[in-house]
């Protein structure tokens, strides 16, 4: 565990000297949350809820919404090692290929953290935003859902040539899931017939789930379902990344 936490340590570093990327990703959100407000207000009210103020959809949707944004920077831990061409003398290292993954996966991880609770504390003290329901099912809900962005971001890696090619399909991926989700624009608003793709992307099980807590004031056994949903997805992108990654593979920085 120490040679995993020594990996780690190095790639928190760098990520810290190199921190434009995730300001970009807390600025952006940040500020459209205050935008969007109004706008989920007007939909909440139409819906029936003109108690809530708004911040309940905005808060969650902007942070679910980036979250995928955050697979970049992910991903970066990996083809960052190959740009600088220290992949391979890691890779001759004492350190066994697991503990270097481990290692990579770890800031990562904690780093979406991070900027989860960075988002929700803006939420709370600018936005206004407040939990109807179980507090522990907003949390369960962005710990699993940092665990899907980690292992997607790790699945692109082990499908992507080069960061070039990882980054065509993160954005792909992060609009996608944000569109048909309903971090855009809520579910409800969409036409029938894309419900079903709709079920298909992480974001809707993570939205739902806020839905159930945030707006429904339900407990912790509510979200559950949408726990179990996201855990599906981990295993998914887990599995293309265990089956697809070979750590002997060139693969190419931006240059």
């Amino acid at each position: 565990m120490t040679r995993v936490l020594a990996i780690a340590r190095h790639d928190a570093i760098a990520m810290a000297r190199e921190p434009a990327a995730f300001v970009t990703l807390l600025l952006t959100p940040a500020l459209l949350m205050l935008f969007v407000k109004p706008l989920y207000r007007s939909v909440l009210a139409q819906s029936g809820d003109t108690a809530a103020n708004g911040a309940e959809l905005a808060v969650p949707a902007m942070t679910v919404m980036f979250a995928f944004f955050m697979v970049g920077i992910a991903s970066e831990a990996i083809f960052r090692e190959h740009g600088w061409r220290t992949w391979d003398r890691l890779r001759v290292s004492p350190l066994r290929d697991w503990e270097l993954l481990l290692g990579k996966v770890l800031p990562s991880y904690l780093m979406v953290l991070v900027l989860f609770a960075i988002l929700f504390g803006l939420g709370v003290g600018v936005v206004g935003f407040r939990v109807r329901g179980s507090v522990p099912g907003v949390l369960a809900i962005l710990l699993v859902l940092a665990a899907v962005v980690v292992s997607l971001a790790m699945a692109l890696c082990a499908v992507s040539a080069s960061r070039r090619q990882a980054f065509a399909y993160e954005r792909l991926l992060a609009l996608v899931f944000a569109g048909l989700g309903g971090a855009l624009v809520p579910v409800a608003l969409l036409p029938d017939w894309l419900e079903v793709p709709a079920r298909l992307t992480p974001t809707y099980w993570a939205m739902r789930g806020f839905g159930d807590v945030v707006l429904a004031g339900r407990g912790f056994p509510a979200v559950l379902p949408e726990l179990a949903a996201l855990g599906a997805f981990v295993l998914v992108f887990g599995g293309v990344a265990v089956s697809r990654f070979r750590m002997d593979t060139a693969r190419q920085h931006w240059d």
